[in-house]
């Protein structure tokens, strides 16, 4: 079976996104009444960046983003990509809380890493699965980026928190999503 996204070559090293390709999990729901099955689907804005002409390196590839933007691979953003699967798999632990954006139409999380040391924050949205789907799944997640904190690429503008499973929970009933400002 083909990856999700297609290897990469640039001047001759192989970049593999197999780590990227779509995968479940599944959240413990007191509030659903039931384990909540959750798809999880990346963009490659998790390893791309905007396109600048003037910084793009001569012979790579331009890389259109899903609304046919065009897009930069970034080394940096690639290599903390290998450890989203780990990250997105932590918030189901009770105590993960995420942040909704000052947009309201999605959510974000952020950890500190090492190399570049700093802030790691990453961006998704949450949606109940269509009736089509939910023989397979209940929720369906889509990373839409996840960046290093650096000039050009600030922290996020956040409105308040709830625990991740709660807004499972939330978006799986249909109620309402408040957060604690």
């Amino acid at each position: 079976m083909a990856n999700y996204f297609p290897d990469l070559v640039l001047s001759g090293v192989n970049y593999d996104f197999s780590h990227l390709d779509p995968f479940m999990i599944i959240v413990k729901s007191d509030m659903a009444k039931k384990d909540l099955r959750i798809h999880v689907r990346f963009t490659n804005h998790c390893f791309t960046k905007g396109y600048d002409r003037r910084d793009h390196p001569e012979g790579d590839p331009v890389i259109s983003d899903h609304s046919g933007n065009d897009r930069t691979f970034c080394p940096i953003r690639y290599n903390l990509s290998l450890s989203l699967p780990e990250i997105i798999k932590g918030l189901i632990k009770p105590e993960e809380k995420v942040s909704q954006t000052a947009a309201r139409r999605n959510w974000s999380y952020s950890v500190t890493v090492d190399d570049p040391k700093g802030p790691y924050h990453l961006f998704f949205e949450i949606r109940r699965a269509p009736q089509s789907e939910r023989h397979l799944q209940d929720l369906n997640i889509v990373i839409e980026s996840a960046y290093h904190e650096e000039k050009g690429y600030g922290p996020p503008k956040l409105l308040g928190r709830i625990s991740f499973v709660a807004l499972c929970g939330r978006v799986f009933g249909g109620k309402p999503l408040s957060t604690k400002r």
